[in-house]
């Protein structure tokens, strides 16, 4: 798992809109899935919501997952036409999270989580392709070295929409 993280926000910030994943990946295998996930981190010092309904769950430091999303890289190109990736080589993924409404509020940091499994919320991937992934047996599954490259040739990142907050009105 990949991990981003702003420094504490000084203001608030609202994404608005679509969010879509720009990934330049390469895996050692023919198959991978990639989740990127938006997430609201609270400060290490929020007090506790009077309440809040669940004892267990604090909110000093916690992760709020705002938006996540799974592709499963077969499908990059066409829902209809999967193929396999080639062993190693540089692939563009590209896949679009939910719509999102969210203002990450000032003291809190935006968190980007990518990685290549999200089990057992989504089933596994074997890692190498086959026809139908649900007929897959024990053999099709393997081992494999995802990357996931930042470089100059080779660009990953979200596009998000930022709504600017109005300026407050001098005197009011």
């Amino acid at each position: 798992m990949l991990v981003f993280q702003t420094a504490t926000l000084r203001e608030d910030v609202t994404f608005g809109g679509e969010i879509t994943a720009r990934l330049a990946v390469s895996t050692s295998g023919t198959d991978a899935d990639y989740v990127v996930k938006l997430i609201d981190v609270y400060p290490p010092n929020m007090q506790d919501n009077l309440y809040q309904s669940n004892p267990k769950v604090h909110l000093a430091g916690y992760q709020q997952l705002v938006r996540g999303e799974i592709m499963r890289g077969r499908f990059r190109r066409s829902f209809a036409a999967p193929e396999p990736f080639t062993p190693d080589q540089v692939t563009q993924v590209n896949f679009r999270l939910q719509d999102v409404l969210h203002t990450f509020k000032k003291g809190h940091r935006i968190m980007v989580q990518v990685q290549s499994s999200w089990f057992p919320a989504f089933d596994r991937n074997p890692q190498r392709y086959v026809a139908n992934i649900y007929r897959a047996d024990e053999g099709d599954f393997i081992r494999a070295t995802a990357r996931v490259w930042m470089d100059r040739t080779a660009t990953s990142g979200i596009e998000v929409q930022v709504l600017r907050h109005p300026s407050p009105v001098p005197g009011r």
